[in-house]
């Protein structure tokens, strides 16, 4: 679609546009709105700028003629020759700051609208922000307010703008877009921002031939519920996958049924050599079995009305055998029943103690749900996880996601009460968009770490916009914008939902780690609590009269366990303070297995111990390991999960 064209529909759609005349490469029109900028119209030329196809300021006839001369010669240059299907536009030229706003339909979210600091550099400074097609008002402002430019919208200079204006214009953008559903993508720059509000000066719209359409199945909703279990695969191979699961099993409430060709007996429970041979209906199946034999035994399943699959064997699409996994998605569609994996650790469910993974045995109860598309990250996880006592209310290793994927997972968490907490583990993202809409939709507080940052797919460029896209930033903004917390660390997927604190106090017998660790907390948008004149006298009584009056509160290098003791119960009383975190450096006269032993006392306040040593520490970090109480030996780890 040429400009003057995108012109037309953009106006009828209520957007503001600079007055414009478009004329034939020939042609010298009569122009009464000087100062104007001349541009080509070509289907030829993608970005004018980069064949000197533009030019603004443009103060009078003289200087038009002159302007439309340069031009064609610039393009020539480049071999490229206009023609009588070619022509120019001239447009009013409009004052003020330059937005880019544009659409990509992204491969892994669909369409995206891209906003932020517009001109010639947009790509260079890529001061911009990603917004769903389907974001609401606070997600736009959210998602603005991230941006360089949006000290535009507090008073910068002779510059301030209601942000209310630019939230409308992108509401604006997302109705014509929904509205225009073939448009695949599309270029608004610039976008001048002025007293007069939002005036679009340079445009380009691309239009797909074919609407891309999704069929989504409606999944059972009772993953969760699961009563009677069936482990297909039992072994009595202790080195067996099949022989982890069942004796990890063993503890669940669950009626619990094992099937091995042999039959026999396995662990002081009968084992059927089918499944035929088990009476009723099975609501619950685990598949430890190889892969070939897979189709057959869900045959059986199907017989037994199966509602929940889970498929622990490989040999799927990770191998490279995409058809197999095809036709497990069309029996589940089929048949009606959930399935999680293949290629899988397995599953955990707290309210039946139904651990059905081939990870730790020693699994806490807890509130935290736990997704992730790697096994062995996750079964890491969850042995780090029982060295803390941090407690699950269910464990889900997604595997390849043939059928359930993160959206439904998380819509299904929803109704689960034990569940407090949603940590995600993703490798990739197949439907962004339903991604998107469970986290907005979401009132648990959900924590993302998304592996793979540099291979998400860029695109080759129609626009700016497809320059910008299919990137990590991509993927973060959005997450953001929901209200989901993005991680960068690993580990804050178990330590950020039981230390989701924002206060912050610091006990240190060092002033300088204390002053990196507080750049850490800072850096990481959280606050350093602030001591009042009140909270100074009442430290004034157990400290040496050299303390610093502020936080960090450096107790100086020679405290031991008693002044550590006399700060921590002034600290815990502090209405304000959310998080303290206690600094232990190994002075000549540190006490510090007596400070590690503070920590098993009761306090009201979340305490984190910080260690900063080796050898002389080992017994004070055996002692807080053996008590499960959290630890760190770094500065930077200690504040990864904030």
């Amino acid at each position: 679609m040429l400009e003057s064209e995108i012109y037309k529909l953009l106006t009828n759609n209520g957007f503001k546009l600079p007055k414009y005349i478009r004329c034939e490469v020939t042609d010298v029109p009569y122009i009464d709105f000087f100062p104007v900028a001349l541009k080509v119209e070509s289907s030829k030329i993608i970005h004018k700028s980069d064949f000197g196809a533009v030019k603004v300021n443009i103060s009078n006839k003289k200087k038009f003629i002159k302007a439309k001369q340069e031009i064609i010669k610039s393009i020539s240059q480049k071999d490229i020759f206009l023609d009588e299907d070619d022509y120019f536009l001239v447009t009013q030229m409009v004052e003020g700051f330059e937005l880019f706003v544009g659409v990509v339909d992204d491969d892994i979210f669909g369409k995206v609208i891209i906003f932020g600091k517009g001109g010639v550099f947009l790509e260079m400074y890529k001061d911009i922000c990603y917004i769903d097609l389907y974001a609401k008002n606070d997600e736009i402002i959210k998602s603005i307010k991230s941006l360089k430019i949006s000290k535009l919208f507090k008073g910068f200079r002779n510059y301030k703008f209601d942000i209310a204006e630019i939230v409308q214009f992108i509401q604006k953008v997302q109705e014509f877009v929904i509205n225009n559903p073939m448009i695949k993508e599309m270029d608004f720059n610039p976008v001048m921002l002025n007293e007069d509000g939002l005036t679009i000066v340079d445009s380009r719209i691309k239009f797909s031939k074919n609407q891309k359409t999704k069929l989504v199945r409606t999944k059972r909703p009772d993953f969760f519920k699961n009563q009677k279990v069936v482990v297909v695969g039992a072994s009595a191979n202790p080195n067996k996958v099949g022989y982890a699961i069942i004796q990890n099993s063993l503890k669940s409430s669950c009626e619990l049924f094992f099937v091995n060709s042999k039959g026999g007996e396995l662990l002081g429970k009968k084992v059927y050599s089918s499944i035929s041979k088990i009476k009723g209906d099975i609501d619950t199946a685990v598949l430890t079995i190889p892969a070939k034999f897979v189709f057959g035994i869900i045959k059986e399943l199907i017989e037994k009305k199966l509602k929940n699959l889970i498929i622990i064997s490989a040999g799927f699409k990770e191998v490279g055998d995409l058809n197999s996994e095809n036709n497990l998605k069309l029996l589940a569609h089929k048949h009606n029943f959930n399935i999680i994996g293949p290629n899988c650790l397995g599953y955990y469910n707290s309210t039946t103690n139904l651990n059905l993974t081939f990870g730790t045995s020693n699994i806490y109860q807890g509130d935290i749900a736990f997704i992730s598309q790697s096994g062995a990250v996750l079964s890491a996880l969850m042995d780090k996880a029982s060295k803390f006592k941090i407690g699950f209310s269910h464990i889900i290793s997604a595997g390849n996601m043939v059928d359930i994927n993160f959206a439904e997972l998380i819509n299904m968490l929803n109704n689960e009460e034990s569940c407090k907490y949603i940590c995600i583990y993703a490798e990739g993202i197949s439907d962004g968009k339903r991604f998107l809409e469970a986290l907005r939709n979401t009132k648990k507080p959900t924590y993302v770490f998304k592996t793979g940052k540099s291979s998400l797919s860029k695109k080759v460029a129609f626009s700016h916009t497809g320059n910008l896209s299919g990137n990590y930033k991509m993927f973060k903004g959005l997450i953001k914008s929901v209200g989901s917390k993005i991680e960068d660390n690993i580990e804050a997927l178990l330590f950020n939902p039981i230390i989701d604190c924002d206060n912050i106090l610091i006990i240190t017998n060092a002033g300088g780690p204390a002053s990196i660790l507080s750049d850490y907390i800072i850096d990481r948008g959280k606050k350093i609590y602030q001591l009042t004149s009140e909270d100074i006298a009442e430290f004034d009584k157990v400290l040496p009269f050299n303390w610093p009056k502020a936080n960090p509160i450096d107790i100086i290098g020679d405290s031991q366990s008693d002044r550590y003791e006399n700060s921590l119960k002034i600290a815990n009383n502090l209405p304000e303070v959310e998080l303290i975190y206690l600094i232990v450096t190994p002075q000549f006269m540190t006490d510090s297995l007596n400070i590690a032993k503070l920590l098993t006392k009761k306090w009201d306040k979340k305490i984190i111990p910080i260690f900063l040593g080796g050898e002389l520490f080992g017994k004070s970090m055996k002692y807080l390991e053996k008590n499960k109480i959290i630890y760190f030996d770094s500065l930077q780890d200690a504040t990864s999960f904030l």
